[in-house]
């Protein structure tokens, strides 16, 4: 709905929000925006040290008190909490010695002397903290506050950001040392901190650009609605208007495209062409939403501007064939539809699986908003379309004309663009025939049940549109990911292998221990190789000039073997040593050389390193939270399973689908692509070489998929639509809520069920997910004693842990790693890591060695013999941790046990999801059907109501009102009983009532009567006693007869029509009904007033030609004459009247209207209209609107006016229209 303002308010609006967001972000852009977040960042900063200030005074005053006896963790176990949450960490020394710790993330310095500085910024393996330092006796006490983190890599878990107080760019960098561009950042003291460099590709964050761009989107609406007003008050001709709106929009798009306008547009997520790109014209997913947008607005203009009738008689096109062209465009639209719908998901890593609703991001929601965009707006072309060409066409003929449209089109397109889109043509098909019959049943458009039916088909097609896209890209997808595998490189390995050399390289061990090759062998590959690569299979060769190698029985030279291997087959990993070995044979393998020169050997000694992965190797992976986002294998592979098979026998697999070992058995054909299907699963058999195949699996959609889906479309949807329809239409949006029965009904039924199954919902999510915990926590409890009984067959000896068993230990956790599928940690008596089966987590700096402080605490004073679980965060990572101490046979705690489950987390967190997003899917499906039985049982409940309404609005005191028959004995029974029983008493009043106003209408027509014979006898006797007077006198006698009987000639006439009337309004003789065209009678009556020359008279009945009704053809004509008569005498003497009669129908019901430009009915006489002696003429008794009235409610119609004075007045007769359902049906 347009607000009712001038269209210029509407341009000045839209230009002062332009100019608002236009400030704002220049001030943002231009006008360093640094300074203000940097001036923030400092407030903020010296808040947070006041309160590391004040807590580091508590912490000294709790360990600086006389009763304190050293039980550190246990009074201090208030602040041990995850730096992540409140940004502090605190660390307490003793002699030097560190004796506490807040948390594992912050202790990486056992001893207060490896701290380089101890207040200022300071930077540890994992990020930017201020540190605080108090020196308290013997005690000293450091206080950290997170500022920045800073990860040696990122991904999903680990981001290298600003703690969540401070509200800067990840991209800004902090200093110790102030230059020219940084900004300085100073403590309480005034003392200089550090320096913040203001960098990147825009100085603000993204958060603050969401404002200026909501401004200018507002403006651009509001704007729009000024194109709507322009549009509307244009004088031009209608399809200039649509041109110049095209090209303003067209315009609007250009100068934001070329000139990059508004700039900041650029730096939202929407606008960036990660998520979605087609050409340099819709280079992102926003601008593929202003290109809905302006389509759909230009769409709105064109369907409800177009006028065919006009555009029939201004063309002189004949109305048939506009009609024709309109729905051949209208089918072109539902092309172009389905080709913008395509283009949005081919080329978009949008999601739009709504089966697996967690994965809908607002990128997604936003995508689907503007599919909706696209259907609702040809659908609302077609639509109204459909409704003007049921005029000319009837239901059988425009059906075969959509068809044949419809197949024209397919042929179009095959020719075009050889294929044919089935899927939107058969939407085209339905939603015109839909329409059709919708418009012959006159089923009120746009009401709830007509939206209902066109969302539920338009939801129908998008889901298939959606799935059939999705279908093809993921085949696209499985076929690029085999080729992929067959000559699949690890690029995490190579990463990882380039820092190893340069580690190997300056390791002095390695060359202290080449002399002794096995035990160099074993420290290479318990350091440098134990993490990542367990899952290969490592061979180490020490090869000098004169060395040689056994390979089978032939023995031939090490190195020049080892280089013609990697002549042939190796690809060299850039900047290193190190090949990938191209060998073809089921394995990823590398092969690296390493050249160290020797001071007793001056040709030096090589070191050759082979890696082949190891077939179907079952241990541990290696965590994601270990791997750069930059060599982390895509997501979009993630949900394949595949196998490769070398020789015909599995050499590897991955995924959740369970593979034979023997390829042979799936029974592959020589092509090079196979496609088969079982088991649910869509498998694609690759087909390298000789009996070597790579296989591909994804799970295919099915029927439960597209049900799941379906109630989220729906209901996006339709509320969309609501919204648009509130919008856009007047009607829709000045309609008050009626809460009748029906509506409580159903909002209870709905409230009580939405309220029950949420409960319900939330009840059993919530068990289900303390279910899992449970499970989770067993299995891991599980794991811990199995791997604890292993650990203590070790050590149960033992008095302590010796450096000689840490190495033993570093091996054996490995090996039971790989058992147990669980990365493991020893943790010594002081807290410290004695050995790990993952050591790179505490490499890499992401912890620090130390052991959770909560389960320090509980298994090192507390004495929590059995399993402690702990939680745990590493970066955005959270996991479940479970520790155990190691005792001897002497009862003595020679360490703990660590078992952090973050390996398995994913798995953990995707089966938690999995259950959620399938009961929300459940949930979401019994709502809605629980909805739809709402709806059938509150009309079920009301119909008896209704039908008891219906009856009332039918009563009518002295016709025969039908009883109501209620079988049932109920409340509703008891009510149709008394309505039945004033029924009755309500007919024998009628009948008194009747008889009374009877007698009472005969006095008033007899006193009438006599009024009107009397005014004709007194001129009639004046003149015969003139012609006595006359004859007596004996003048001109025989001229005086002339003129009296002329006289009484007249006034014999008025009485004859005075008793004509009369007889006629007493006595309507009954009504003889027949079935006729009512458009064909009406052409008759109107053709006797044709010769009239007192008014010109149009009649208008397009479309209308084959109404029928069931009444007497001549009372009617009777009736429509009278309306005529009424008519041309009510135009004045002095000029030419002009008279409109038109036919229309509505619903059930044909409307007659008479229209005439005369004077008007006066407001004192309009009560009295249809009255028998109410009379507008200067002749007659009047009873002519009167005999209207009868004629017309015999028929069971009704007829009323409406008049204006001096601008004339229109009688409307509406009377029942005869409607045969076989027929229809046959038709």
């Amino acid at each position: 709905m347009l607000l009712k303002l001038n269209k210029y308010s509407y341009l000045i609006f839209a230009v002062c929000f332009f100019t608002a967001a236009a400030i704002i972000e220049n001030g943002l852009l231009k006008k360093h925006p640094e300074i203000h977040l940097i001036r923030d960042f400092q407030e903020q900063l010296l808040a947070s040290e006041n309160e590391l200030i004040a807590q580091i005074e508590k912490i000294d005053g709790i360990v600086s008190a006389q009763n304190f006896d050293g039980s550190y963790f246990e009074v201090l176990k208030n602040y041990t909490r995850f730096p992540e949450e409140t940004g502090f960490a605190f660390l307490v020394y003793h002699s030097g010695d560190l004796k506490y710790w807040s948390d594992r993330s912050v202790s990486f310095f056992s001893s207060v002397r490896e701290f380089k500085k101890k207040e200022g910024l300071i930077q540890v393996p994992n990020g930017y903290y201020l540190a605080k330092h108090k020196v308290s006796g013997e005690h000293e006490i450091i206080g950290l506050h997170l500022i920045k983190y800073n990860y040696e890599h990122q991904n999903r878990y680990l981001k290298n950001e600003f703690f969540k107080t401070y509200r800067l760019p990840d991209e800004f960098q902090l200093l110790e040392n102030e230059t020219k561009t940084s900004f300085p950042v100073v403590d309480n003291n005034g003392k200089h901190l550090f320096s913040v460099n203001a960098v990147g590709e825009f100085l603000c964050t993204e958060n603050q650009l969401y404002l200026p761009g909501i401004i200018y989107f507002l403006g651009l609406i509001i704007l729009l609605f000024y194109f709507r007003k322009e549009f509307l008050e244009s004088e031009v001709s209608f399809f200039l208007r649509l041109l110049g709106l095209g090209a303003a929009l067209f315009i609007i798009f250009w100068l934001h495209l070329m000139f990059n306008i508004p700039a900041l547009l650029s730096h939202l997520k929407l606008f960036s062409p990660e998520a979605f790109a087609l050409n340099n014209w819709v280079p992102s997913l926003g601008d593929y939403s202003l290109v809905v947008i302006f389509f759909t607005f230009w769409m709105y203009n064109f369907t409800v501007g177009i006028d065919i009738d006009k555009l029939h008689s201004e063309s002189g096109m004949p109305r048939k064939a506009i009609v024709v062209l309109l729905l051949l465009f209208a089918g072109g639209l539902f092309l172009l539809a389905n080709y913008l719908i395509e283009i949005l998901i081919y080329n978009s890593t949008i999601s739009f699986s709504l089966n697996k609703i967690i994965g809908i991001t607002t990128q997604s929601i936003v995508g689907i908003f503007s599919v909706g965009l696209i259907l609702f707006a040809v659908l609302f072309f077609l639509i109204k379309n459909i409704e003007e060409a049921c005029k000319d066409y009837k239901l059988l003929q425009l059906t075969g004309l959509i068809v044949v449209i419809a197949l024209f089109l397919s042929v179009v397109q095959l020719i075009a663009v050889q294929k044919i889109s089935y899927f939107v043509l058969l939407f085209f098909i339905l939603s015109a025939v839909l329409a059709s019959l919708f418009s012959k049943k006159y089923i009120r458009s746009f009401s709830l049940s007509y939206l209902i039916i066109f969302v539920t088909l338009a939801s129908t097609y998008s889901l298939a549109v959606f799935y059939q896209i999705l279908n093809h890209k993921e085949k696209e997808s499985q076929k690029l990911f085999a080729v992929t595998l067959v000559t699949e490189r690890d690029p995490a390995a190579e990463e990882f292998l380039a820092k190893i050399e340069k580690q190997m390289y300056n390791d002095p061990a390695v060359v202290s221990l080449l002399i002794q090759k096995e035990d160099l062998r074993e420290y290479v590959e318990m350091v440098y190789f134990s993490g990542y690569f367990r899952k290969y299979i490592f061979e180490l060769y020490v090869c000098g000039y004169r060395d040689s190698l056994v390979i089978q029985t032939d023995t031939v030279p090490c190195i020049s073997f080892m280089e013609s291997m990697i002549q042939n087959m190796g690809v060299n990993i850039p900047g290193t040593g190190f090949y990938f070995m191209d060998n073809m044979n089921g394995r990823i393998s590398y092969t690296g050389r390493l050249r160290f020169p020797m001071p007793q050997n001056p040709e030096g000694v090589t070191i050759y390193i082979d890696l082949d992965s190891d077939l179907l190797f079952d241990g541990i992976g290696f965590p994601e939270l270990l791997i750069d986002k930059s060599i982390a294998r895509s997501e979009n592979y993630r949900k394949f399973s595949y196998a490769k098979y070398y020789e015909g026998e599995l050499t590897d697999r991955f995924g959740n689908y369970n593979y034979n070992y023997y390829i042979d058995t799936y029974q592959p054909t020589g092509n090079e692509f196979t496609t088969r299907k079982w088991d649910g699963y869509e498998h694609l058999i690759y087909h390298t070489r000789g009996n070597n195949y790579v296989i591909v699996s994804r799970q295919l959609f099915s029927v439960v998929d597209y049900l799941i889906s379906f109630p989220y479309l729906f209901v996006f949807y339709f509320i969309m639509v609501m919204i648009l329809q509130f919008i856009g239409t007047r009607k829709v949006s000045q309609r008050k809520i009626v809460i009748d029965l029906k509506f409580k009904i159903q909002a209870a039924i709905i409230s009580i069920v939405f309220v029950s199954l949420l409960v319900v919902a939330l009840a059993t999510i919530l068990y289900n997910v303390e279910e899992y915990k449970t499970k989770h926590r067993n299995d891991l409890n599980e794991k811990m004693k199995s791997i604890a009984e292993e650990i203590d067959l070790w050590l149960e000896d033992k008095d302590e842990i010796t450096p000689q068993l840490v190495e033993l230990l570093y091996m054996e956790l490995t090996k039971l790693s790989n058992i147990f599928r669980t990365d493991i940690n020893i943790y010594g008596v002081d807290g410290v890591l004695l050995a790990s089966s993952r050591v790179e987590i505490f490499q890499r700096g992401l912890v620090s060695k130390r052991m959770n402080s909560h389960a320090f605490y509980e298994i090192y004073q507390n004495y929590q013999y059995e399993s402690y679980f702990q939680p745990e965060k590493i970066g955005g990572l959270s996991y479940l941790s479970v520790y155990k101490p190691i005792i001897n046979y002497q009862g003595q705690i020679l360490g703990a046990i660590n078992l952090p489950y973050f390996i398995i987390q994913d798995k953990y967190s995707q089966e938690i999801s999995t259950f959620i997003v399938a009961f929300i899917n459940l949930y979401v499906l019994l709502l809605l059907a629980s909805i739809v039985i709402a709806v059938f049982i509150a009309n079920q409940i009301t119909r008896p109501l209704v039908v008891i309404q219906e009856n009332l609005q039918k009563m009518q005191l002295g016709k025969h009102n039908e009883p109501i028959y209620y079988r049932r004995n109920d409340e509703i029974g008891s009510l149709v009983k008394e309505y039945n029983k004033k029924v009755e008493e309500l007919a024998v009043s009628a009948g008194l009532l009747a008889r009374s106003e009877r007698e009472s209408a005969w006095r008033e027509m007899a006193k009438q009567v006599a009024h009107e014979i009397k005014n004709p006898l007194t001129p009639m006797k004046l003149n015969i006693q003139y012609l006595q007077r006359a004859k007596r006198k004996g003048k001109e006698y025989d001229e005086h007869i002339e003129r009296v009987t002329a006289i009484l000639i007249e006034q014999i006439d008025n009485l004859s029509n005075i008793a004509t009337e009369f007889s006629n309004f007493a006595q309507i003789p009954n009504a003889r009904n027949q079935v006729f065209e009512l458009a064909a009678q009406m052409k008759k009556v109107i053709g006797l007033f044709e010769p009239d020359e007192r008014a010109s008279i149009e009649f208008n009945y397009k479309g209308f030609e084959d109404i029928k009704v069931n009444a007497d053809r001549e009372q009617l004509s009777r009736a429509i004459i009278n309306l005529m008569k009424n008519a041309i005498q009510s135009i004045p003497e002095n000029r030419k009247g002009k008279i409109k009669i038109s036919l229309n129908r509505r619903e059930h019901v044909a409307i007659i209207t008479v229209s005439d430009d005369g004077q008007g009915i006066p407001f004192e006489l309009r009560n009295k209209l249809f009255s028998p002696s109410f009379t507008t003429k200067t002749s007659g008794m009047g009873l002519g609107l009167a005999i209207v009235k009868n004629i017309v409610e015999n028929f069971s119609g009704r007829v009323w006016f409406e008049t204006e004075l001096e601008k004339g007045t229109t009688f409307y007769i509406e009377i029942p229209v005869y409607e045969n359902t076989e027929t229809e049906s046959n038709s």
